[in-house]
This record gives C-alpha cells, sequence and structure tokens, in this order.
C-alpha cells in the first residue's frame, strides 16, 4: 500500500500543468479561408469573405425573462448571394403555439424576401440524457415546418461518446443537419 502511494507521488510529481496558450502567439483567423458563418444580429462577415453559407440568429426563446420568441434581428435579410439558415437559440423546449408560430412567420417573411433559405436551425444545449425528450420536441416542430424547409440542430460532442445509440439513430431523417459545437 505504502509502495503504490509513493508511486503515485512519483508519478504525480512529474506532471505539471501546462501553460495557457498566449493568444498573441497563436495565428490569426483567416475569414476567407471560410465559406460558412454564424452571424449574430448586426454582424457583417468580414468583407473579404465570400461566404456560401449564413447562420443568421433571428431570435431566441428564453426560460426566464420575456415570454415567448424573443426576435434580435430587427428586419429581414435579403443575401440571394448565400445559402441561410434562420437560427433560434433556446434554453426551453416549453414552446407556446405562439412561439413557434412567430418563427414560422419570420421563415415565410424571409423565404418572400427572395432569400435562399434552407430552413431553421435550432441552437439548443440538450442534454446527453435528455435526447428521448429533445428528439420528441423536434417531431412536433419539424410537423409543423412547411416544405421543403430543413431543420437543422446543433449537437454537443458528448452526444457521440455518451448518448443512447438508438436515440441517435432516431435524429437521422428527423432533422437534416447536426452542427456539432466544439
Amino acid at each position: 500500500m505504502r509502495r503504490g502511494a509513493l508511486a503515485a507521488l512519483a508519478l504525480l510529481s512529474a506532471c505539471h500543468r501546462q501553460p495557457a496558450p498566449d493568444s498573441a502567439s497563436q495565428p490569426p483567423v483567416v475569414a476567407e479561408r471560410y465559406d460558412a458563418f454564424f452571424l449574430w444580429p448586426g454582424v457583417k462577415p468580414p468583407a473579404s469573405a465570400t461566404p456560401r453559407l449564413l447562420y443568421l440568429l433571428d431570435g431566441e426563446v428564453r426560460r426566464r425573462g420575456p415570454p415567448g420568441f424573443v426576435r434580435l434581428r430587427p428586419g429581414t435579410p435579403h443575401l440571394p448571394q448565400a445559402d441561410l439558415w434562420l437560427v433560434v437559440r433556446t434554453d426551453t423546449l416549453d414552446w407556446t403555439p405562439a412561439t413557434t408560430a412567430a418563427i414560422l412567420a419570420d421563415l415565410a417573411r424571409w423565404q418572400a424576401a427572395g432569400d435562399r433559405l434552407n430552413g431553421l436551425q435550432v441552437d439548443f444545449d440538450a442534454s446527453t440524457h435528455g435526447l428521448g425528450t429533445y428528439r420528441r420536441f423536434l417531431e412536433n416542430l419539424r410537423a409543423l415546418l412547411p416544405r421543403p424547409m430543413k431543420l437543422s440542430i446543433t449537437g454537443l460532442m458528448d452526444w457521440s461518446a455518451h448518448g443512447d445509440p438508438q436515440e441517435l439513430a432516431r435524429l437521422s431523417g428527423l432533422v437534416d443537419e447536426v452542427v456539432v459545437q466544439t
């Protein structure tokens, strides 16, 4: 027992914390190398970039604060040069019919503006052990989306390591895209 403790202590003494990387020593992000961007309202892609795909945050559905859908984007975008996803961030799956109706109305408005709208992306940090609840929410939402609107979601890296394989498989065909948050 004593030998094991001494061996562990010797191993631990050889460990040391790596210093945090100095941001000044990291190479800068070169926007021109990318063709897809997530943009908050009021933020434009760099002038030198030519985005092919834009995820535009339209609003949020919050657990606390004002009820329902809180629109963050002041107007309807008109960006015919790129494919667009209307993004809704949410920290709750308790959406009222009025919440969903407001989001669907924005989808229709964006599409009527002549944008190449792919569909709706739901940005929600679904817990790895709550995938069944999230899937049921997405099934209901998918049923309300007009065709040919697609459904995109954000996903956690932990899903692949610890998620229920059957629940993950059930997302196939239900969602058109999963953007993994890294």
